[in-house]
């Protein structure tokens, strides 16, 4: 069974099928973005306030902003600075009678850690939600990120070019989700769509472009602005084809992007590390460094390296550039060398 408005379909409704059939699993529900779709399922639990979700410090605001508003505390854990994820070990640490979710999220489109974390959740009885925003591709031990846990939220505008739109993934019943999302019927603005529509020209197409307006909106705004829970909560039909469109290529890139990383690593380049039984999606590819300065100082010897967003001491040796399948030889040994010169 495949689920969504019942007032729309078409295209929806084939990118739903699409979309489970890659899964294998039941359920896929359509949103207007990943964060409204976490935020919608966190509704749908019905959480106390003094329930706690576990989500690793490395990450977004919008993410944390949605345990907030779908009533329940955001627990952050420091993540395992080798492969940026959680692990299970530190996270058995942490878990109380209180923790009722676990969020896991495939950094970057790593998969690394999310048997033993899913074993984890199972022993203790907490709802396990994966975000593959990055991750869709991805697999562990031959098994598909996404369906490891007990939900999965994704979003259209990280591994494709698109204006919003987002998926639930489940075999649960989402009955509830569904009530809960036919409830907000806000409109969505403007902005939100051209917001989405950079991020997404960044982490795919046209990084330079992106970038520059990116370097230009940090130095004048908060960006954190950006990461706001939005009203609207359905995914539009524009929205829906242009991942109808996208959503195979980007499985198949998964193989090229893979290769760029490998090539790097060949090269002793000091990247995100992968467990051997993971295969990334390698949707970006994360550079180490010593320290801060050195770190700052490779941003301005290549101009497309970004810093992550802070919250864990790992932030501050890190950059990242998304991981395009165009990129030539020359362009990764011009990564290599902003590093290695350092």
């Amino acid at each position: 069974m495949l689920s969504g408005n019942s007032n729309r379909a078409g295209i929806q409704e084939k990118l739903c099928w699409k979309l489970a059939q890659m899964l294998k699993l039941r359920h896929v529900v359509l949103f207007s973005s990943c964060r409204n779709a976490l935020y919608t399922l966190l509704c749908s639990l019905h959480l106390q306030k003094d329930d706690e979700v576990i989500i690793q410090s490395f990450i977004c605001d919008s993410l944390t902003l949605a345990i907030t508003k779908g009533g329940a505390i955001p627990k952050l854990v420091d993540v395992n600075p080798h492969t940026l994820n959680l692990d299970a070990e530190s996270l058995e640490k942490q878990i109380t009678l209180r923790t009722k979710v676990v969020i896991f999220v495939h950094t970057y489109g790593n998969p690394s850690g999310i048997r033993e974390v899913a074993d984890l959740c199972r022993r203790r009885n907490v709802i396990l939600i994966e975000d593959i925003a990055h991750a869709l591709g991805a697999r562990y031990d031959q098994q598909n990120a996404g369906t490891f846990g007990d939900y999965a939220v994704y979003s259209f505008t990280k591994q494709m070019v698109n204006i919003g739109g987002g998926a639930l993934f489940t075999n649960h019943d989402v009955g509830e989700i569904v009530r809960l999302q036919q409830m907000q019927n806000g409109k969505a603005s403007f902005s939100d769509f051209a917001k989405r529509l950079f991020g997404s020209l960044y982490e795919t197409r046209a990084f330079w472009l992106s970038k520059l307006l990116i370097d230009f909106v940090r130095k004048r705004a908060d960006l954190r602005l950006a990461q706001e829970l939005s009203l609207h909560a359905h995914c539009s039909v524009v929205e829906a084809q242009l991942a109808y469109w996208q959503v195979e290529s980007v499985v198949r890139n998964v193989r090229r992007k893979r290769a760029n990383y490998l090539f790097l690593k060949q090269k002793n380049v000091r990247l995100q590390e992968v467990d051997p039984r993971a295969e990334s999606a390698c949707s970006y590819l994360a550079f180490y460094f010593k320290n801060q300065e050195q770190r700052d100082q490779a941003v301005r010897k290549q101009f497309l390296f970004l810093p992550p967003w802070p919250g864990t001491a790992v932030s501050q040796r890190l950059l990242f550039v998304p991981n395009r399948v165009s990129f030539s030889k020359r362009k990764l040994l011009s990564f290599a060398e902003a590093v290695e010169d350092l």
